[in-house]
Parts: C-alpha cells; structure tokens; sequence
C-alpha cells in the first residue's frame, strides 16, 4: 500500500510539474509560515516533501545569535534558505548572494515579501563569488545552476571584496552552495574569515578534491577545529569531529561522486 502512494504521489507531482513548465506558472509554497514563489519546475516542493530535515541545521546554529551580526549566505538562489534563517532569527543582518539572472529575479521577489513581515535588514547582491575564475552558469530546471568554466563570460569577484564594499561587519555565519565550487569560494575570503572567524557551511561536491582538501587545511590552520558532516538531505553524518575525519572522508567517498554538506566552527 505504501509503495503505491509513492507511486500514485511521485506520478502526481511529475504531471503538475510538467503543467507548470508548459504554462510558465510560478509556484507558491510556504516554509514557516512565510510564502515563497518558485519557478515552474523547481524541486524544492518535492525536496521539503521528501525529506523533512532538508535545510534544518542552519536556522538551529542561528537562533540564539547576537542582534545585529551578520549573515552571508552565497549562492542564494530564490531566498529560500533566507526565509528558513530570518524566520529563526529576525533580529540579524542578512546578505544573499546570487549570480545568476534568472533566480535572482525569484531572490528579489521573496526578499520583498519576506520584508513584508518583519523589519529584518536584508540586502540583496547580483554577484559570482570566487576567486579568478571567468565562465557561464548552466543548469537545468530543477532548481540549481553551476559554473562552466570559460574563457569568456562571467567574472568571480573575491569574497573579501565584496565583503569590503558592502560594509558587511560583524559576520557570524558564512554559507555556500555553488555546486562545486565552493572552496573556490571561501578561499576567495580568507582574510574576512581570519579577521571575524564565522560559522561556516558549505557543499562539497568532488569536482576538485584537492581544491577542498585545501580549504579545509588552511581553516584548520587558523583555528577551525569543530567539524560535522551532513549529507545533501539534511541528516547528520557525525559531528564533534576533527579535520582529519573530514580529510579521510573525502577520500573515501570522492570516488563515490557524493555530495556533502560540511560545517566548521572556530575554537579557540
């Protein structure tokens, strides 16, 4: 009986998704208790449905944060990690990144009806986050795009630039999810890291081992002893544990094409 629900629901969903992509019809979805517009085909619906604990451990580290310190959240896509995090935690400085053209456009719609319902200061930035890397975002229309690197075509600016520009102080958390690129990312950041030492999240996907593998040493280097792994669903792998444990299991699973979600934490 239960396998065809599962059936009857994914058949269900396909249809209605196909519809919408036919039509161009925006989806609507609320995530605690706030509406969130959606592109015709994006998966997120189906991920919340699937898989209650997607997006959960960010807005548990920021619930008890101080007022007033900052939140960067890179790779932003349509807001809705921002909707997740302002409604733990209303009282912060938010600052989502997003390159491409077209979620950004969703990003600023949400933005506007998240500012609707609370006065939380939110700013919104059209940028490609890395370091010297030139090419063009592809993707499909489930909901995530990804760098083709190029000779031609967007252009990465540093995170510490961009950080510098925007006046953006006091940063308690950084999160990234650029599929892949990640470490390009926060490597790109690394003297604002050094200087506020912010929580850190970000994807790790096996695209370039050895650019992880680096990241990871030099966080290491500057303090960051707490790590957790979580896997692309929002279930906690293990956590409590040291760099090394993240090392070996990169390598162990590099051949497996996982994707994994990897938090730090300074110690002092």
């Amino acid at each position: 009986m239960h396998k065809l629900k599962k059936i009857f629901f994914y058949f269900k969903y396909n249809l209605i998704r196909r519809i919408r992509i036919l039509f161009n019809i925006d989806q609507k979805t609320l995530i605690d208790g706030q509406e969130l517009v959606l592109p015709p085909g994006h998966l997120l619906t189906l991920y919340n449905y699937l898989y209650p604990k997607y997006d959960k451990f960010l807005p548990k580290l920021i619930d008890n944060m101080n007022a007033n310190t900052s939140i960067i959240d890179i790779g932003a896509n349509v807001g809705d990690t921002l909707v997740r995090l302002v409604a733990s935690n209303s009282k912060l400085n938010y600052y989502s990144i997003e390159a491409d053209e077209y979620y950004f456009k969703y990003l600023k719609k949400n933005k506007e009806k998240i500012k609707l319902n609370t006065q939380t200061r939110i700013k919104i930035i059209k940028e490609l986050v890395g370091l010297n890397l030139i090419g063009y975002l592809s993707g499909t229309s489930g909901g995530t795009k990804s760098l083709v690197e190029s000779s031609n075509g967007l252009k990465t600016k540093k995170l510490d630039e961009i950080i510098l520009e925007h006046n953006i102080e006091n940063i308690a958390l950084i999160k990234v999810d650029v599929d892949g690129y990640d470490y390009n990312v926060l490597l790109s950041g690394m003297n604002q890291i050094q200087k506020y030492k912010p929580v850190l999240f970000f994807e790790y996907m096996s695209l370039n081992e050895s650019g992880y593998v680096n990241l990871i040493n030099k966080l290491n280097e500057i303090g960051y002893k707490n790590w957790a792994v979580l896997n692309n669903y929002g279930t906690i792998i293990f956590e409590n544990k040291s760099y090394v444990d993240i090392l070996n299991l990169i390598k162990s699973e590099t051949k497996n094409n996982v994707v994994l979600d990897i938090y730090c934490k300074y110690t002092k």
